[in-house]
């Protein structure tokens, strides 16, 4: 790869830490070439980090119902609101859930020993505390606090007073949650075409989609939020070669982190606030957008088989062999390979995903 594009690639990499850039004027190339020699981006001397590029650390979100497996016929549900309140329910076999508690909760968390006491610590030990209200126990107590051993999207492992286990509780959600990936070729001037992630969101058996990214407007290449009447045509199969369409069922945690960052692009399209502002603005900013949807997926578990898109050859082969503008085609192909087994046909998503209407051609 030549040094040119290999500081190209790296600005690029560079924009969480150090800033927007302003892409630089670039030859159009085709799919099936490498790219040409390009400038690197120059920063801007007053950036703002690129949004979903940071370090993320998996976030302990108790928010929710949360369900403990008391034995095989008992269960405990505990309902978080985001008001501080808990509300604890018995469940006996199919018998209707009651009400057995309620209290107040706070997240607390102890000091951060020295670093020579506890070399492998990274964050303070979290714990949540409970104020049970009126005549309510929890745990047998009116007040107590429940250690969070680990957690991560779907689960959680805590300690609580007086038992000599641990206790796993699972996240209990009604509503179901989908992450879409296509792409195109052969659309754009520059044989390129439309690329962006579709989130999905199943309440009630009625779906909300949110999508962002680049896309064909009569016959141009826009970017920014998708309109229902372009992204529907992208709820159903592949046509041909060149198209890519990876379907993925996530939890609710992925998904918020996802939508998220759609709708920080969408709405940076919105009010002309998008990192990349000058020559092939669309190409870049693209890259940036899926590589941050696509990096929240795994933020709190290893979940999926993901290709890391850091511009470091000869690991990540897609930036040096393509152009900016071909960049998410084949990212979203290399992922469709590694997460075959993850992926929703069209015939099941049909199923799982009701869309009257909509995904005809």
């Amino acid at each position: 790869m030549k040094l040119t594009a290999i500081i190209s690639l790296l600005a690029l990499t560079l924009l969480g830490t150090t800033g927007a850039a302003l892409a630089q004027q670039e030859k159009p190339a085709s799919a099936q070439e490498k790219p040409s020699p390009r400038p690197a981006p120059r920063p801007t001397p007053a950036g703002e980090p690129a949004f979903g590029q940071e370090k993320q650390e998996c976030p302990c979100d108790i928010v929710g119902t949360w369900k403990a497996q008391i034995s095989k016929t008992e269960a405990r549900f505990y309902e978080f609101d985001g008001e501080g309140v808990v509300k604890v329910f018995q469940i006996s076999g199919d018998a209707k859930p009651r009400e057995i508690a309620t209290a107040k909760y706070e997240f607390v968390e102890e000091p951060i020993v020295e670093k020579s006491a506890a070399p492998d610590r990274k964050a303070p030990e979290k714990q949540i505390s409970f104020t049970a209200t009126g005549k309510n126990r929890i745990f047998g107590r009116t007040n107590t606090t429940m250690k969070v051993v680990s957690y991560d999207d779907s689960s959680l492992t805590c300690q609580i007073p007086g038992m000599a286990q641990t206790v796993r509780w699972t996240r209990v959600d009604p509503d179901r949650y989908f992450l879409i990936l296509v792409a195109r070729q052969n659309e754009f001037y520059d044989n390129s075409g439309s690329a962006f992630p579709m989130v999905i969101k199943l309440a009630g058996g009625v779906p909300k989609i949110d999508a962002a990214g680049t896309y064909i407007d009569h016959g141009r290449m826009s970017f920014g939020a998708v309109p229902p009447e372009t992204y529907k045509d992208y709820l159903r199969e592949a046509r041909n070669g060149s198209e890519v369409i990876l379907r993925l069922e996530i939890n609710s945690r992925q998904y918020e982190r996802a939508l998220k960052i759609v709708q920080e692009w969408q709405r940076r399209a919105r009010e002309n606030a998008l990192l990349y502002q000058h020559e092939s603005p669309f190409s870049f900013n693209n890259i940036v957008l899926v590589r941050a949807v696509t990096e929240t997926l795994n933020v709190c578990q290893n979940d999926f088989d993901l290709y890391k898109l850091d511009y470091v050859y000869p690991r990540d082969w897609i930036s040096n062999d393509y152009g900016p503008e071909f960049i998410p085609f084949f990212f979203f192909k290399e992922l469709r390979r590694r997460n075959e087994a993850r992926h929703i046909e069209y015939k099941k998503f049909q199923e799982l995903v009701p869309l009257p209407n909509l995904a005809s051609r």
